[in-house]
């Protein structure tokens, strides 16, 4: 080391250009074969085969079956669900994929509320001990 500070140019690293939606779901990038497979789930559960055909992907071509399943093995980026032999989207990724926005936490006023909303004063009445039922 000469004791000089190093100004050479540094790699860079490249960022995951995966998709998050205010869902904090990740979703793959568009046109990529993970999001043709969620687009294939979008019909409804399916086993690994059924999904493939569903998303057109010829898996009698040479190294397709292995890709695929590498895919899957991670779940489609943590998108599915396991249900014995079949894959199953997950609610908040359908949302994601359709663009759903996410519900707001939060209370809802009953269907039967018509007053409007603001302070009202409330009186406690309590009753003697000698009412007090067991």
């Amino acid at each position: 080391m000469t004791g000089q500070a190093d100004h050479s140019a540094r790699p860079t690293f490249s960022v995951n250009k995966t998709k998050r939606r205010r869902t904090g779901v990740t979703l793959p990038k568009h046109g990529s074969r993970s999001y043709a497979l969620l687009q294939a789930l979008l019909t409804g559960p399916g086993t690994f085969y059924q999904i493939c055909e569903r998303a057109g992907f010829d898996i009698e071509e040479a190294g397709m079956e292995h890709r695929l399943r590498m895919i899957f093995s991670r779940f489609i980026q943590g998108n599915v669900r396991l249900a014995g032999i079949r894959y199953v989207l997950k609610d908040a990724s359908r949302a994601a994929l359709l663009g759903v926005d996410p519900e707001q936490p939060g209370q809802v006023a009953t269907p039967h509320f018509r007053g409007t909303v603001g302070a009202t004063p409330v009186v406690v009445v309590r009753r003697p001990a000698a009412e007090v039922r067991p």
